[in-house]
């Protein structure tokens, strides 16, 4: 069985070999990919989306890479070619769309359908389901109207990338979601998102692998920092960190020592090389953060390796997901299979991750009272953290259980592939 991928980055194993810095994101596409090529009759390429500048073709490890290099300017006629290139040299029984997010998606999709090549879209974020969140649920019409010229700057940056940005790549995701015969998805948000828009096409489910470094590590009470947090995303109003801010100084009344951690670079750094459009959201922050005086009891961690990540979360008190809208957060799963005690936004297909006071404490996103709340249960309770760690593991076991999906995954693959024979 010629299995051929389609992902929106470079994965490391294919970094290294080009001498580039890998992705931090996308974890799972490395954990899937190791399992699959160790099935005897799975033969695996993966079509990776790069800058314009980088060209490959080969294998690593068993695994055949090629790069589809495009910029912003780049039309849909000249991915398309590129795809017709790919899905001729390497002959797929099948091929496997991650994410519906780039235009190389579409044009991989109807590539395959004119070459007769049954196509499977995996589902990540659906940006027609988030749109209505992509300001995370801020009041832009009151910061335009604020007297503060950073809250009007960052409304207006905000409103811009929403409508002039992120917009028009909902159109090309629209016609990828009609045109699918088929989807694989996780949660119950993506099935309905998915069913909104094609309620023909068939719909699979199957769960992530995730990175090694979360399975073989443990979170440990007796081993932690007390009244300290671990948050996997500030970058973008969607992640919501800006939620967070605002519960610290209601924290910090209570636990003057309260570290909150934050992964990736600090998004006001002073050399931020971003483009103007990606500023406004770091502007915003950046004054809340001063105007609330917590900018004391917040990291930023920078990037972290898998193994990083999992250390962190061994040692932290609680993990929050804070988030304005997720399909289904690998960040939740990470935290949830090292044991950490997790506070999760009621958002998307999280729910369908933990069961609410066993597995997880969940909360209203835009609710910062509430978030503190559960915090402070987490807190004051070892008892409580315990309880969440054990029965969060328990549960992330069975979600991301490799074998399984793995398994789950090449059954979808041979159901696909027999009903075309039919």
């Amino acid at each position: 069985m010629r299995i051929l991928w389609s992902v929106n980055l470079i994965p490391a194993e294919m970094s290294q070999k080009l001498n580039i810095t890998s992705e931090v994101l996308g974890g799972w596409v490395e954990s899937m990919a190791s399992r699959l090529r160790e099935i005897e009759n799975i033969e695996l390429a993966i079509a990776c989306k790069c800058d314009e500048k980088i060209t490959f073709c080969e294998s690593v490890n068993g695994v055949k890479y090629y790069s589809i290099s495009y910029s912003s300017s780049t039309g849909l006629d000249k991915l398309s070619e590129r795809c017709l290139e790919i899905i001729s040299d390497f002959k797929p029984d099948l091929v496997q769309i991650e994410g519906t997010e780039f235009l190389h998606a579409k044009a991989m999709l109807f590539s395959a359908k004119k070459m007769s090549v049954p196509c499977v879209v995996s589902m990540q974020g659906i940006l027609n389901g988030q749109y209505g969140y992509q300001c995370g649920q801020l009041q832009i019409d009151d910061m335009m109207l604020s007297k503060s010229l950073t809250e009007i700057f960052a409304a207006w940056i905000l409103h811009l990338r929403k409508t002039k940005w992120y917009k028009p790549r909902m159109k090309s995701e629209r016609e990828i979601i009609e045109n699918a015969d088929y989807f694989l998805g996780r949660t119950t948000w993506d099935r309905a998102h998915t069913y909104s828009i094609n309620p023909k096409a068939e719909y699979y489910s199957c769960n992530r692998v995730l990175r090694e470094p979360f399975y073989s590590c443990q979170w440990n009470v007796n081993n932690m920092e007390r009244h300290s947090l671990y948050v996997g995303n500030s970058y973008h109003a969607l992640k919501g960190f800006h939620f967070v801010v605002k519960a610290l100084p209601e924290l910090i009344r209570e636990y003057p020592d309260i570290k909150v951690y934050v992964a990736g670079y600090k998004p006001y750094k002073e050399d931020d090389k971003r483009s103007f459009i990606k500023k406004g959201y770091a502007a915003y922050l950046k004054k809340l953060i001063y105007d609330l005086k917590v900018e004391n009891h917040i990291e930023f961690t920078g990037p972290l390796k898998a193994s990083q990540v999992a250390e962190r979360l061994s040692k932290v008190n609680a993990y929050v997901l804070c988030s304005a809208i997720e399909n289904s957060p690998n960040t939740l799963g990470e935290a949830m299979m090292v044991g950490t005690p997790c506070v999760s936004a009621y958002v998307g297909g999280a729910p369908d991750m933990a069961a609410d006071g066993k597995e997880a404490l969940f909360y209203r996103n835009d609710d910062p009272s509430l978030l503190t709340w559960n915090i402070k249960r987490i807190f004051d309770n070892d008892e409580l953290a315990l309880s969440l760690s054990e029965n969060g593991r328990k549960r992330a076991l069975i979600t991301h259980n490799p074998d399984k999906n793995v398994s789950q995954l090449v059954s979808v693959y041979e159901d696909i592939l027999n009903e075309r024979k039919k």
